[in-house]
């Protein structure tokens, strides 16, 4: 089954603006419905997905620009055969992976923005993956689940 989790952030960008940028809601490592170092996180925790191994995880997230410029995407540090497509008209990025061993990982993703005037400011998070057996449930109970919105 392909899936795919959108989830919102906020990239706190603001040339020539004295306005404070809303800040969004990031999940807690607490909260991940699975354990994980907090080692793997570097910058923002960005949320977490569960994926059934050697099915293709199809991770898609969004940002936002108060000022609508162009920003690039990139991945940092990730498990071998991640990839990455910017989509920087619609202001999105989707990253695709299939899992070839079970394990917790982390993908840790840039985004730059390339402001017309001014130096390029850029953003970091971490989104953590566990990959489970097939046929295991890949989402968690109750309320809050994996890929969810924190509480």
């Amino acid at each position: 089954m392909r899936w795919m989790v959108a989830l919102s952030i906020l990239l706190p960008l603001l040339v020539g603006s004295n306005a404070p940028a809303p800040q969004p809601d990031y999940p807690r490592i607490e909260d991940c419905p699975f354990e994980a170092d907090p080692n793997l996180v570097v910058g923002k925790l960005l949320g977490w997905v569960r994926v059934e191994l050697g099915k293709e995880l199809i991770h898609t997230r969004t940002w936002s620009d108060p000022n609508g410029d162009l920003a690039k995407v990139e991945i940092v540090s990730g498990p071998d055969g991640v990839q990455i497509v910017n989509k920087p008209k619609t202001g999105s990025y989707t990253i695709f992976w299939t899992p070839r061993q079970i394990q917790t990982t982390a993908i840790v993703v840039r985004v730059t923005d390339d402001p017309q005037s001014g130096s390029p400011l850029s953003d970091t998070g971490t989104i953590l993956v566990q990959v489970v057996p097939r046929g295991q449930r890949t989402a968690a109970r109750g309320g809050g689940g994996c890929g969810s919105p924190p509480r």
